[in-house]
């Protein structure tokens, strides 16, 4: 697949002849996916705060003061 000795990559491609642009891809939609990811998990847990937080309130646990300061800081 690879000789490194000849700088040859995928499909008999050398890095002038197009492998390396290929490779940068690769590696460019690799960062994305791994971007995509990560922030959607933190947008994830900031809603699940706020849905609990939300709740909470609806049950009476917590005082309308305390619940917007609250809100508050999740922003």
């Amino acid at each position: 697949m690879i000789n490194f000795a000849g700088c040859r990559g995928l499909w008999n491609m050398g890095f002038m002849g197009g492998g390396m642009f290929f490779y940068g891809i690769i590696i460019l939609l690799i960062i994305l996916v791994a971007v995509y990811f990560m922030s959607n998990g933190h947008t994830n847990a900031k809603n699940n705060a706020q849905d609990i937080l939300d709740q909470e309130y609806a049950k009476g646990n917590i005082s309308d003061a305390d619940y917007l300061k609250r809100k508050n800081n999740l922003r």
